[in-house]
Formats: C-alpha cells, structure tokens, sequence
C-alpha cells in the first residue's frame, strides 16, 4: 500500500494549525471540485483532499495518523475507535495495517479506520441551501461528523441540506419541488413535509445520500428554515398577529375581522379593550403531529383614524370635555 502524506496533500506543515489546515482545504476544495472544475482527475483529487482533511481536522485522527507515519507498512499496532466495523460490532479488535492485504492502499485504510467516504462513522458533506438550491460556497465549509448508511465499512455517507420553506407550507403540510445539489450533483427532489414540522426539523430521505465503497447510498437529511412572513410569527406550535382596532370599537366592542391560516375569522371584541391585549383564537394555529392544532393570538392595537372629519374632531373634544367632568 503507497503512503498518502495528507500534509503535502493540502500543502501545510506537519505543525500546522487547525485553522491553517481548515484554510488551506477550503481553497482546495473549491479549486477541484467536481461541479467547478470538469479537468480529468479533479473529482479524484477532491476526493484525496476530503480524505485528507477529514483526518487532520480531528485531533484524535490526526495524532493517529502522525502516530503510524511512514512506518505503518511494518504493522504497527493501533486501537480503532469505537464502533469500527459497523454499527454495534467489533468496536474493541485490534488491527495490524499488515492484516489489509494487498491492492488497497493508504487511503483506502484511512478510510475503514477513520469512517471516512465509506465508513459508518465517517463525516458527509453538510451543505447549506438557500430557497431550495444548495450554495456551493457553504459546501465546502465543514465536514460531517455523523455517518451514515448501512452497517459495515461499505456503507454510504449521510449529507445534510437546508431547504426553506413558507408559513402556508408548515400549514398545508405541502409536497415541494426542490433542486438540490447533493451528493451526485444537481437532482430534483419531491419532498413532502410531514404534519407537525417545525424550523430546525430535519426531513429524512432515504438513500439519496453519498454512496460509498460496497455501494450503498446513505441518506439525505433537509433542515427546515422558516421564510420570515409579512403578516404571521410563530411561537411554536402557536401563531401570533396584530390586529388594528378602531378607539371606538375598543370602547364600545364589537365584531372583528382576524386574519387566519384559514381565512378572516370574525371574533367577538368586548367593550373596555386596551390596546396591546391579547385575544386568543384556538385551534387556529399551526398543525401538530397527533392532529390537533395551536391558537392563534390575535394582538389589539388601538389605532386613530389618519385624518379626522371636522365631526369627529367635534365628538373627541366633546368626550374630552365629558370624562374631565366640566360641563358645557
């Protein structure tokens, strides 16, 4: 098996620091990688500079890796983390790099030991979309440390995206069309949100992950952001809203109209009102996993008319006069 100097690989020294090394990966990987550059051997060469990174960036691996050298031809003996070889097995052997065989190489070893692009611990890409579309830049910006995929050295990578989604969305429990650029490139995806999502909720896809070795994909993970609304803010499970009430109509009561999920709602508005108390509408918030629903609270804000009519000005300055008790 030839030796990979992974600090050659990313041009740093054996001293280097962490930021260092993660500066040095980040302007490799945008350099080689396969969607921005289509020369023969790039996707190879990201591949090499993602092995490399994902061993030095941890400082377990790294002293590891530092530890073997140049000499983990004459066997060294090393203890593997635990949960090496798959999820729940063999997680205590210990392993000769000699017991390898021949026609692997370093980097296929590495990547066994480490969790690398095969391995079940092993870290994915995580990468950050805006409005459904992955941007590229943030792709390179850290490594996964959840693996993914199968049991066994084979297995595939989990990968995490973000997608954005509406207000009216989380409600309808909508099914979107989204364009993510995963693990194998740019792909259309039919993606529903289940009852009950909320922002920061991760949407699992099976197997669209990063395939690994023994061909198994891993699966794909979308963290839900929440597009900021014109009109709704969410608490929770719960909505809230201002709702602009006329001075007489906080004095007097009446019917009013509230904005809803559903619709304009008419809601009953009691004489004596102050403004910046809270009406609460139930069930009229955002839809849970057991099927029930949130409230909505509808905020009152007292407001005056923008220009009076000589009439009402009359009128004002007559209760004016009648609550300071003067008489005419």
């Amino acid at each position: 098996m030839d030796y990979i100097d992974y600090y050659a690989l990313l041009g740093v020294s054996r001293g280097a620091s962490q930021d260092e090394i993660a500066k040095a990966y980040k302007g490799l990987a945008r350099k080689y990688h396969p969607d921005l550059n289509k020369a023969a051997g790039a996707e190879a060469k990201f591949k090499e500079i993602n092995e490399a990174y994902e061993v030095l960036k941890d400082p377990e691996k790294r002293q590891r890796y530092d530890t073997l050298g140049a000499n983990w031809k004459h066997g060294a003996p090393f203890e593997p983390p635990p949960g090496f070889g798959g999820r729940g097995g063999g997680g205590g052997a210990r392993v000769h790099v000699t017991d390898f065989g021949t026609g692997g190489n370093f980097s296929d070893f590495f990547s066994s030991i480490f969790g690398g692009s095969g391995g079940n611990s092993g870290g994915g890409f995580r990468a950050r979309a805006s409005r459904g579309a992955v941007n590229i830049d943030d792709l390179f910006g850290e490594m996964s440390g959840g693996g993914g995929g199968a049991g066994g050295g084979g297995g595939g990578t989990d990968v995490e995206s973000r997608i954005e989604v509406t207000l009216e969305d989380l409600y309808k429990s909508s099914k979107l069309s989204l364009e993510i650029n995963g693990a194998e490139g740019r792909k259309r995806y039919g993606v529903k949100i289940p009852p009950g999502t909320r922002p920061g909720d991760k949407i699992r896809l099976a197997g669209q992950g990063m395939r690994g070795r023994g061909g198994v994909k891993g699966d794909l993970y979308l963290q839900v952001d929440l597009k900021p609304h014109h009109q709704f803010k969410v608490d929770g499970d719960d909505l809230e809203v201002d709702v602009p009430v006329q001075v007489w109509d906080a004095a007097l009561g009446t019917r009013l109209p509230v904005p809803t999920l559903d619709g304009v709602v008419q809601m009953t508005l009691p004489a004596g009102v102050s403004s910046g108390q809270r009406m609460r509408l139930k069930g009229k918030g955002l839809p849970m996993r057991d099927g029930s629903r949130g409230d909505l609270y509808a905020t009152l804000r007292i407001v005056l008319p923008a220009k009076m009519t000589p009439e009402q000005k009359q009128l004002f300055v007559r209760l004016r006069t009648v609550s300071a008790g003067v008489s005419e």
